[in-house]
Formats: structure tokens, C-alpha cells, sequence
């Protein structure tokens, strides 16, 4: 059996589609499997050293450079940008196509959706089975040496600032705007590629956005982010996590988490491109212990590390049944 991963990044795209999809290859890798890689991935090298360091058999940029066996190899497509009638994942080329989704996916043609997302009953408008809710959410395996430490006592939280692997809407420093008023003590590491917009203010630290962020993240007090992917491993990782909710597909994970209660809902930013930002949440969860600890103690347990093997588990049961009605 052959694995397939199709997804691309790029600062429009974002890496979301290839850090989840990626994850879930990781785990096929580690058992043991034969798994490729098709796709583009532009102006994001952290994300490119990712994939080129994780042991797929091959990697291809274009995917017209890849030839498909109908017989042996099973697709997991993850992608908005990629055409429902594009010739690669007509069904008649694999033997089976998995497909992660969410409200915005295209209505692919597959044998199993995956909805990595909070909850459980999602369906979205389409009849092809689905597996849904907070154990399907797969992460990669360097979080998990880079859970959330107790922190030692200090004056000054540790506050970082992150809006996935591309920031093409500036949340960032639209929050690092927000920050540089308050007066309270707090350190911030800001993460981003470009600093000539930042206000002036000794207590921001700036990093390179990259892999660095587990690492920098563990000990943080507060993480203020983008409602996407990223803002789910955080919350897994035991930290206090404020989201603002920058474009359309961040919109289910930002009402959702607001709603369970397990991350400040800080602000949105509007159709017309203008944010609207909650400066006393922001402020609240800076000042006040015991909100940060309400948020991270209602998140405690609901998301687990283990999302990456169940659909890794459905993806071979599919191919079983394949070989079982073959036979």
C-alpha cells in the first residue's frame, strides 16, 4: 500500500493544509509505510524544511510529475485552491481518497471526510461518511516534548503572539498595537517576517516564524492567535489561548472554542478588512490569573494527542475493506 499527501502552502494559502494533513503522514511514516508528498510550497522554508526532513519516499512539486496506481495507492487530499474536476483526484486513479474538511472545503469527490474540529456532529452538506470532533484532530509528534511547563514565579507574564505559518492579514501587529498601551508587566514574543511596522516597546521580543515557536511557546502564560489550527495545539498543550478570528475558515473554530469556553474570543476582523479588537479581554487575561486558569482548566482533556493515529486506523481499514471486496 502507497500513501499519498496532497496539500500546498504558500503566505496566501497558509500552511494550515500541510501542517494537519502532515501530521497524519508523520504517523504513517513512523509505522512503517510508503507515503509521497505532492504539492507546492512557496516563501514558507520552515515549512518546506518540514517536509523534506520527515521520511517521505519521494517528494513532487508538480503534481502533473507524479503517475498514480489505481490498485495500491490510497489519496488524503487537504486543499480549498485544488479544482473538484482537476484531474489528479478523479476517484478512478486511487484506491481509495480521504479527504480533510471543513465548511470551506470543495465538495471533493472521496470514500471518507475527516472533520479535525470541535465538534462531533459536523457533516457539513455532503453524504460521504465522516469522522468528526476533537479526536480526530491530528498533531504533530514534536508537541508533545513541548508541553505546556509550570512557570517559574515572576512579576511579568510571558505572552506570545502568533498567527499560524503566514500572517498575510497583519494580526500580529494589529494585537502588538493593542499590547504597547497596557502598562501592566508582561514580556511579548511577537512572531513575524517583517518588523518595520512594529511600534517601539522594550518588552516585545521578535521571532522568526519557524518551528522555534513550540520551543518558545511551552512556558508562555498567555498565547494570543489566529482561531486556526495552530490555536487547537495550543489549547491540547495546556496553555491559556485568546483568539481572533482573521478570515472565513477560522470562523467555526473561533465560535466554537467561545462557546465551550475554553479560549478568549479577542477579536474579528471584518469583511471590509477592519479589526475589531476586544481591548478589555485582552487586558483581563493579562492582569488576571484566574481567568487564564478557568480557560485551561475547562480545556483540560478534551483534545488529545491521539488524533493522527484514529485516522491513520480509518485509512488502513479502508483500504482492508478494499482488499476484502476485491477478494
Amino acid at each position: 500500500m502507497r500513501y499519498i499527501l496532497r496539500a500546498d502552502a504558500s503566505q496566501s494559502i497558509g500552511s494550515g493544509h500541510v501542517m494537519r494533513s502532515s501530521a497524519i503522514a508523520e504517523e504513517l511514516i513512523a509505522r512503517g509505510e510508503c507515503v509521497v508528498f505532492v504539492g507546492q510550497i512557496s516563501d514558507l522554508p520552515w515549512v518546506k524544511e518540514r517536509i523534506t526532513s520527515l521520511g517521505f519516499s519521494h517528494i513532487y512539486r508538480d503534481p502533473e510529475n507524479f503517475s498514480s496506481d489505481p490498485t495500491t495507492d490510497i489519496l488524503l487530499l487537504d486543499s480549498y485552491e485544488i479544482a473538484v474536476d482537476d484531474p489528479f483526484i478523479r476517484l478512478k486513479k486511487w484506491l481509495r481518497v480521504v479527504v480533510i474538511v471543513d465548511q470551506l472545503t470543495p465538495d471533493y469527490s472521496c470514500h471518507l471526510r475527516i472533520h479535525p474540529g470541535l465538534d462531533s456532529s459536523w457533516i457539513g452538506d455532503s453524504s460521504i461518511p465522516i469522522l468528526a470532533g476533537p479526536q480526530y484532530i491530528p498533531f504533530r509528534s514534536s508537541i508533545l516534548i513541548n508541553i505546556a511547563k509550570p512557570k517559574k514565579n515572576s512579576e511579568a507574564i510571558k505572552v506570545v503572539v502568533v498567527a499560524g505559518g503566514a500572517d498575510p492579514h497583519e494580526s500580529v501587529l494589529q494585537l502588538s498595537r493593542i499590547l504597547t498601551n497596557f502598562t501592566e508587566p508582561f514580556e511579548a514574543y511577537l512572531f513575524t517576517n517583517s518588523l518595520d511596522k512594529f511600534p517601539s516597546d522594550s518588552r516585545f521580543h521578535f521571532c522568526e516564524i519557524g518551528l522555534s515557536l513550540d520551543e518558545v511557546s511551552k512556558d508562555a502564560d498567555l498565547v494570543l492567535t489566529t482561531s486556526s489550527t495552530s490555536s487547537l495545539e495550543f489549547i491540547a498543550r495546556g496553555l491559556c489561548v485568546g483568539i481572533v478570528c482573521a478570515v472565513e475558515n477560522q470562523k467555526q473554530h473561533y465560535d466554537d472554542l467561545g462557546q465551550i469556553g475554553i479560549a478568549a474570543q479577542i477579536g474579528t476582523r471584518t469583511r471590509s478588512s477592519i479589526w475589531e479588537i476586544e481591548i478589555n479581554t485582552i487586558q483581563r487575561l493579562i492582569t488576571d490569573s484566574g481567568f487564564r486558569a478557568s480557560l485551561t482548566e475547562k480545556a483540560h482533556g478534551l483534545i488529545d494527542f491521539h488524533g493522527a493515529h484514529r485516522i491513520a486506523e480509518a485509512m488502513f481499514a479502508l483500504s482492508n475493506v478494499n482488499s476484502n471486496q476485491s477478494g
